[in-house]
């Protein structure tokens, strides 16, 4: 048998089972995160992101930031808090000091589900 003839059907081998092997499953991906937001955080708008001394400015109130402020994104993703946009609605908790130590950044679903309560 000519070498060619071994080089060809090595080749249709290759490729007749790339065609015909099964496509991999993909796991569905949630169309809904599912975040734990404590119930107790506190709703509101904030202006954009901290200021050079560290403050963020939530309903027209001046807050400081805690050193260990955590910021999560609408796919509960962490973010630099320098990232956050400007009029952004969120859920923020307060720390015993009363400095902002957790934001979350809502989706625009997780906005209206609040409003529709």
């Amino acid at each position: 048998m000519p070498a060619s003839s071994i080089a060809s059907a090595i080749v249709s081998s290759i490729v007749t089972a790339i065609v015909e092997s099964p496509a991999p499953s993909v796991p569905p991906v949630p169309a809904v995160i599912e975040r734990n937001i404590p119930e107790a955080a506190a709703v509101g708008k904030l202006a954009g992101p901290p200021d050079m001394m560290g403050n963020v400015t939530i309903d027209g109130q001046v807050f400081m930031t805690a050193p260990g402020l955590q910021v999560r994104d609408d796919m509960n993703l962490l973010m630099f808090p320098t990232l956050i946009g400007n009029d952004v609605q969120v859920r923020y908790q307060l720390d015993p000091m009363g400095a902002v130590w957790r934001i979350w950044l809502m989706s625009p679903a997780e906005v209206a589900a609040l409003q529709s309560r």
